[in-house]
């Protein structure tokens, strides 16, 4: 069977040169390695994904799991209030920087000459 086969592979003109004897091999210790062990790294892969997110706190990944994305209802409430109180002050002080004060100036004038 073995011969058919080979005698086949040559008459289609596919040389057997010894750098695709040396792949063969090298592939078939690459199958059986991804076989024993790519389950486990999978494992591991996504394990250590999990653990990357909770301990950096990765906001864009964690507030889409179901039931550790309560925190950031709280940030988001917090977030907004702080982007209110920016606004207010943000208009506090252009109403202040367009004021005269000339009134204060008259004051401070007056007191001058007394």
């Amino acid at each position: 069977m073995f011969s058919k086969i080979m005698s086949q592979i040559n008459n289609k003109g596919i040389p057997l040169t010894p750098m695709s004897k040396k792949k063969m091999p090298s592939l078939y210790k690459t199958t059986v390695a991804l076989k024993t062990w790519g389950l486990s790294g999978l494992s591991f892969g996504i394990t250590s994904f999990v653990l990357l997110c909770y301990v950096t706190e990765w906001r864009t990944v964690l507030q889409f799991c179901p039931y550790y994305n309560t925190k950031y209802n709280q940030l988001d409430i917090e977030d907004k209030l702080k982007n209110i109180q920016a606004i207010a002050d943000a208009t506090e002080r252009s109403e202040n920087a367009s004021r005269d004060f000339q009134h204060e100036r008259d004051v401070k004038s007056n007191n001058e000459r007394e």
